[in-house]
């Protein structure tokens, strides 16, 4: 679909533009507008919703003093935080095959930068909006550092052809005085636009590249509740009505027929909860309005099952591990197959960015260590064919579901693998070793702490580190 300027957007909702052509400032201009006056009003919806404000608080007052109840389910926050607890309840193991040196710097550069957390925060972002943005930057010290960019006042433009090239991250924020700031990262300079989309200054960002990811829910760019909205609106009016009616039953009048009561005998029968009217054919009954309570929780129920079943989250409250602790987790599992399909084409989307992101850091790695030695040294490898491939493809990526675990079971699974397969993958059947390469040179320290104690103790107190000794050259022989 056609937007203001030479822009464009697709069905799902990615911002195209003609490749090999200038942004201007009309082109600017239509994107901002398409996504605050479109895209963010959904963004706001869904972000309302799982802070708790869902469309029945923001209905009419009823009138004539009519029970009013409005009551709210959160599941829209249930529904993200059990699904995304279950994929990143665990952080994710990221690892680099081949390099020590490599795999140590990259460890380096996540722990500084929070990586993990941030994946975590990022994860929830994209299954409230369907999308998020991590941003790199270098700050003062010249250290490549990252920033969550949320999708409400941030896009990606990427190029028309089938690659679908970033070409533009877009920023912006707006002031207390209702004022734009534009920030526009192409491959290699920001340019800052004010609200007139006049240019105010250009600096080169250094990355060397467009410098944000785009990390996505789906390729529907679609929140994790976003099919389940209406249900979760349903099942609010459905619990706020059921409330009113017990309100209605709790404030029924009281009707009296035959004979005539005074106004103090009134207030007599209210105070002593007692009714008397001395006429032969007098009658006392509340007037109630049908009851609709098995209708209301045949509809409860029936909302909450499509709920689970179209969001395609586990409901934790109906999950039975069943008497039996040593299948608890495979039964859990089970039940949760339909959560763990999903999760794992959120884990591949993930993924993908995530070699991308790192993509970033690569070559800002290689820019700060390209030495007049290591210029040298590609050059040779280069001209005899020995160049090394493209470092990302020795990232290794690690989700793992955050489910009970037996650790008996693992064990025993772990021993039979024995001989089997490498002493990497038998560790990494086990839950509680994180990270199996630290885990296997944690052995071998321990193996070699134990020779070494071994030869230190020696009853005969041999010498086994002078090499004489050892061959028998011992005293001049």
């Amino acid at each position: 679909m056609a937007i203001d300027g030479k822009g464009s957007i697709t069905d799902n909702d990615i911002f195209i533009f003609p490749k090999n052509q200038s942004l201007t400032a009309d082109d600017l201009r239509g994107f901002i507008h398409y996504q605050i006056n479109t895209l963010c009003e959904n963004y706001k919806e869904n972000i309302s919703m799982y802070k708790g404000h869902y469309p029945i608080l923001d209905k009419k007052p009823k009138p004539l003093n009519k029970p009013d109840n409005r009551i709210v389910i959160n599941f829209a926050k249930y529904i993200v935080d059990v699904f995304n607890g279950y994929l990143f309840g665990i952080p994710p193991q990221i690892t680099y095959d081949g390099d020590d040196k490599v795999n140590e710097d990259l460890q380096n550069f996540n722990n500084t930068n929070s990586i993990t957390d941030k994946l975590n925060e990022v994860a929830k972002q994209t299954s409230i909006y369907g999308r998020s943005y991590l941003f790199c930057y270098y700050d003062e010290h010249g250290q490549m550092k990252s920033a969550i960019s949320s999708p409400q006042n941030s896009f990606i433009v990427y190029d028309n052809t089938i690659a679908q090239t970033p070409l533009y991250f877009i920023r912006y924020i707006v002031d207390d005085s209702n004022h734009l700031t534009i920030s526009v990262y192409d491959g290699t300079q920001q340019t800052t636009y004010n609200d007139s989309y006049q240019i105010i200054s250009q600096t080169d960002h250094m990355i060397g590249s467009v410098p944000a990811i785009e990390f996505i829910e789906n390729e529907e760019r679609q929140g994790v509740f976003e099919s389940v909205k209406t249900i979760m609106n349903g099942i609010n009016n459905a619990v706020s009505q059921k409330a009113n009616d017990v309100e209605a039953i709790a404030d029924a009048y009281l009707y009296l027929s035959g004979g005539s009561i005074k106004k103090d005998d009134l207030q007599s029968m209210a105070d002593n909860r007692v009714i008397i009217n001395p006429e032969a054919d007098s009658k006392a009954e509340f007037l109630t309005r049908p009851n609709g309570d098995g209708t209301q929780e045949n509809l409860l129920d029936r909302l909450e099952k499509r709920l689970f079943t179209i969001a395609m989250v586990a409901n934790l409250d109906n999950i039975d591990s069943g008497a039996s602790s040593t299948a608890s987790g495979y039964s859990i599992e089970l039940r949760m197959q339909s959560m763990r399909g999903l999760a794992s084409n959120k884990e591949r989307k993930f993924t993908n960015a995530l070699r991308e992101f790192y993509k970033l850091w690569f070559d800002a790695r290689d820019t700060v260590d390209f030495t007049l030695e290591n210029k040298v040294k590609k050059i040779k490898q280069f001209l005899s064919g020995t160049a090394k491939d493209d470092p990302i493809n020795h990232l290794q990526f690690k989700f793992s579901r955050n489910l009970p675990r037996n650790i008996a079971d693992e064990a025993n699974t772990a021993k039979t693998l024995e001989g089997i397969v490498s002493k990497e993958t038998q560790l990494g059947v086990l839950s509680n070793v994180p990270d199996p390469k630290a885990e296997i040179q944690k052995i071998e320290e321990e193996a070699n702490q134990k020779i070494n104690n071994a030869i230190k103790n020696n009853p005969a107190d041999y010498d086994f580190t002078t090499p004489s000794k050892i061959s028998g050259e011992e005293d001049g022989k």
